[in-house]
């Protein structure tokens, strides 16, 4: 199941902000011509008439379109995983320790994730030695850990 962009999520409510922004607009100015056709004040304008909701509405929407371009905009963190090529890619496994290669071809097996205490399980290392080797590879550029409750998630960053 592939999640809904933040991007395309934000897009989404500017464009229903704005689609609302008209109907209410419409709908408000017609009630206005409306109570001002019947107004035979001169001092009597047709923004008087204007509902004290409408204007409420009008800065909800104002809101909502301001969230969304928010969310449009910007990408958060976790989004921006950048990958290696292929050349670099094959450079930096073949200077890997046996150890690294160990939990690199771990992360290959599984798709490109695991769970940092799997890897602990599997490799047979400790917990320490894991963390350490996983930092070395962070500082290479080929993995990533995202924190997931009381865990790591480790993602291969290659293409």
């Amino acid at each position: 199941m592939k999640l809904v962009s933040t991007n395309y999520l934000g897009m989404s409510i500017i464009g229903i902000s704005i689609i609302m922004f008209v109907i209410l607009l419409t709908i408000s100015l017609g009630y206005a011509r409306m109570e001002h056709a019947l107004c035979g004040s001169p001092s009597c304008t047709l923004v008087n008439h204007i509902p004290v909701q409408a204007y409420a509405g009008f800065g909800i929407l104002i809101v909502s379109a301001g969230i969304g371009s928010y969310l449009a905009l910007n990408q958060p963190k976790g989004e921006r995983t950048q990958t290696i090529s292929k050349a670099k890619l094959n450079k930096i496994i073949k200077d890997l320790s046996e150890d690294e290669k160990k939990i690199f071809n771990e992360l290959t097996k599984n798709d490109g994730s695991a769970f940092q205490n799997d890897l602990i399980n599997v490799s047979g290392f400790s917990k320490v030695k894991v963390s350490r080797i996983l930092d070395r590879l962070e500082t290479k550029g080929l993995v990533e850990r995202r924190r997931r409750g009381m865990s790591n998630l480790v993602l291969l960053k290659t293409e």
